[in-house]
């Protein structure tokens, strides 16, 4: 799209324009890296600037300007398979410097990174054979490249960042430079922060947890629950070291806070049979719920991924999962992300 032009009707993804992504290794992306592998730069390496505006981002940027979503995937990305924010046009782009941008087909951007979405610390209080192999601790070297990248983030990130998230990887609660990051945040040091967004799996977040994050309480807008299950028995088996009556009691609490929350529920065979109940279960707690594909992280042999991933068209149960979707389908508390293309 040539600067200047008037293509307001034309669909764009704003991700490349406004999101970051920090993984343990230092990775930076520009979208979820399940949806689009080309990491962007490495915060251990290059300040964030660099990275921000380097060749890599300018040229997802171009990508989505020109209309080609080249490297995205259709298939994983569930904003590509509903048509669904933050892909839209770019007249329902309401941010003044994003749209700014925009109309201007601007690859080299004058502002840094809107939203920030932390998945740097990996500890996490439970040990889902989804996520890993078993409970992870940090060596020394792990701990001072955490604390590295929390500095980096602190003075780099910080001072532009809108909305952050914590966490797309480890748990705000179980992860101690998480907890610290979020203990410590103020107005002199994130200016601009309007929105917090919580990941967790809710095991860890009770009254108490939340009096220590008082100092955030009117910036938390949104909260998304992993959960994968809507009984004891399947919580127990895919949610190693978590315990469902604890859940329960934990999200009885925080449906009180008055924050909007998303239950979620990553699709395999040992689970999707639950689907139907799993909705009830987020309505008691009036959440809205957001289903995925099972993603192969490193976890799972080939064999066990395929047994697990029943939404894969060979799985002998594919079509069951498929009619169960169906049911779910035109429920407005419900999304399918990219589950949908399997209707």
């Amino acid at each position: 799209m040539k600067a200047g032009m008037d293509d307001s009707a034309r669909r764009i993804c704003t991700h490349p324009f406004a999101w970051c992504e920090i993984h343990p290794d230092g990775s930076v992306f520009a979208c979820c890296p399940a949806w689009l592998k080309t990491p962007i730069g490495n915060l251990l390496e290059q300040s964030l600037p660099e990275i921000w505006n380097g060749p890599a981002a300018r040229g997802l940027r171009r990508n989505i300007l020109n209309g080609t979503f080249h490297n995205c995937s259709r298939k994983r990305c569930p904003r590509l398979a509903c048509d669904a924010p933050p892909v839209m046009t770019t007249a329902e782009v309401v941010d003044p410097e994003l749209r700014a941008a925009l109309d201007r087909g601007k690859v080299h951007l004058p502002y840094g990174p809107k939203i920030l979405n932390l998945c740097f610390d990996p500890r996490c209080n439970l040990s889902c054979p989804t996520c890993r192999r078993a409970p992870l601790a940090l060596d020394d070297a792990g701990r001072e490249r955490v604390g590295l990248l929390t500095r980096r983030i602190v003075e780099q990130a910080a001072p532009h960042a809108e909305e952050l998230i914590v966490s797309g990887y480890g748990d705000p609660f179980g992860s101690p430079a998480y907890r610290e990051l979020l203990a410590a945040i103020t107005p002199r040091t994130w200016p601009r922060l309007r929105r917090v967004g919580l990941h967790t799996n809710g095991q860890l977040w009770d009254a108490a947890a939340w009096a220590q994050l008082a100092h955030l309480h009117p910036l938390v807008k949104s909260a998304e629950i992993s959960i994968d299950a809507a009984t004891a028995a399947t919580y127990d088996a895919i949610r190693r070291g978590g315990d469902f009556g604890r859940l329960l009691r934990n999200l009885d609490f925080i449906a009180t806070l008055a924050i909007p929350l998303t239950f979620s529920f990553v699709v395999q065979c040992v689970n999707y049979r639950e689907l139907p109940v799993f909705v009830e279960l987020a309505r008691r707690y009036g959440a809205v719920v957001y289903l995925g594909q099972l993603v192969n992280w490193g976890t799972f042999d080939r064999a066990e991924f395929t047994r697990r991933a029943v939404h894969l068209p060979g799985h002998p149960e594919y079509n069951e999962l498929r009619a169960i979707l169906r049911q779910l389908d035109e429920l407005c508390d419900v999304d399918l992300g990219n589950l949908r293309p399997l209707l």
